[in-house]
């Protein structure tokens, strides 16, 4: 019998020895189970919370400031290819000298892994399907939209609808298979203004301007448009009578024309303010997705104004550091002016992202090369701009525009 009780002994031995590991085993598997999803968890909400405080930290990226840079594949598109570019910007046709290095240039902002993506005709094309964009302001507003239809003629061209035959007015055009519309509505004040008597010229007498009353344009483009493109400040240097509250401020820009009962003098930059803070709260109620307040682009003329001789003949872009770089105190002011009120109308707005800027002037400073001058018609031809340093070539500058812009409304 002991044997037996012996053997039997050691088998409970064994089986408890046998049960005690198999315990122990599952207790390290377990805790270690336990230990590692702990970790995980750990693991993987710290990664959310960093992926959250990235997408909280502000962009280290500053599209705005940067560099003019070689770029060999320039330009997007010729005079050949497009279409749409107004004849007085069309400085390939006129012969502008050094032209092929004027032209292959891009933006390269500062900083490390810091970059604007080239433009994209069919990715902005998807963006805007069964939308519409509304540039809004003076000529170079128009300026803009032709730049912006010429990138896009690579995958298609639009229809102007109610097509006319004029320049200072409002423009529409559709791009069907897309059903996309792109309008440029003229406001150059982007408030009510008119002539302040009849015959007079447009671009050389005083204008009345009504600081406080929108332009009736901006109602149709609230109402109506998906997108808004805006901008205005050049046509506050003119002869202008300004109005506000019922009765006249002064003049501003370029004086009263000679109008010896109104004699204070307002200085432009706010004017521009006073006009921009009405343009943006007349567009408080827009129902589209995004407005874009787009900054001045400075002009370049030298040795003289547009209208006694002055010109822009530089070939190439300056630098950053360099002091030709920095904007005149005229458009510094108009610049500060356009950014504080876009500030103030984000900060009011329900959902301020809905506020876009569109920071030009920095770098548009940086090209006194890219205008017509004196090659935006045949020198036989008396046009009104003789020698434009005011508007930019088609391709040219202006063309990153549009970089910027798809850059904003993708973010």
């Amino acid at each position: 019998m002991k044997p037996t009780n012996s053997g039997s002994q050691l088998a409970v031995r064994r089986a408890a020895s046998t049960t005690g590991l198999l315990f122990v085993l599952l207790l390290v598997a377990f805790t270690a189970s336990n230990y590692s999803s702990l970790n995980t968890d750990r693991l993987i909400g710290a990664a959310s919370s960093s992926h959250a405080e990235t997408a909280l930290a502000p962009a280290a990226c500053d599209v705005a400031k940067g560099e003019w840079v070689p770029d060999p594949a320039a330009p997007y598109y010729t005079n050949a290819t497009c279409p749409f570019i107004d004849s007085r910007q069309d400085c390939m046709k006129y012969g502008k000298p050094g032209l092929h290095s004027i032209l292959r240039w891009r933006w390269q902002p500062h900083g490390h892994g810091c970059d604007l993506p080239r433009f994209d005709p069919a990715a902005f094309l998807r963006l805007v399907r069964h939308k519409s964009m509304a540039f809004v302001g003076d000529s170079v507003a128009r300026n803009h939209l032709q730049s912006l239809m010429c990138l896009l003629s690579s995958v298609e061209h639009p229809q102007e609808t109610d097509p006319k035959d004029c320049i200072h007015c409002t423009r529409s055009y559709h791009y069907r298979s897309h059903n996309f519309t792109a309008t440029v509505f003229w406001t150059p004040f982007l408030v009510r203004w008119n002539l302040t008597r009849d015959g007079a010229l447009q671009f050389m007498d005083p204008h009345n301007v009504f600081l406080d009353e929108p332009d009736p344009e901006l109602a149709r483009v609230a109402a109506g448009y998906d997108y808004v493109v805006l901008n205005g400040a050049k046509w506050f240097t003119r002869p202008v009578v300004l109005h506000e509250g019922g009765r006249v401020l002064g003049c501003s820009g370029g004086g009263c024309g000679g109008d010896a009962n109104v004699t204070a003098y307002v200085p432009p930059e706010r004017a521009v303010r006073a006009a921009f803070r009405t343009a943006l709260r007349a567009l408080r109620g827009f129902r589209g997705s995004r407005v874009v307040v787009r900054t001045v682009a400075p002009p370049h003329y030298e040795n003289g104004k547009w209208y006694d001789g002055g010109n822009c003949l530089r070939t190439r872009p300056v630098r950053s550091g360099d002091a030709a770089a920095a904007l005149p105190e005229t458009e510094a002011a108009f610049y500060a002016a356009q950014v504080e009120e876009f500030r103030a109308a984000a900060a009011g707005a329900d959902d301020p992202g809905r506020f876009a800027l569109l920071d030009v002037s920095g770098m548009m400073q940086m090209r006194g090369d890219g205008h017509p001058g004196q090659y935006g018609h045949w020198p036989h031809e008396k046009v009104g701009f003789g020698i434009d340093c005011v508007h930019w070539c088609l391709p040219g500058p202006i063309d990153a525009w549009s970089e910027l812009l798809l850059h904003l409304l993708t973010r």
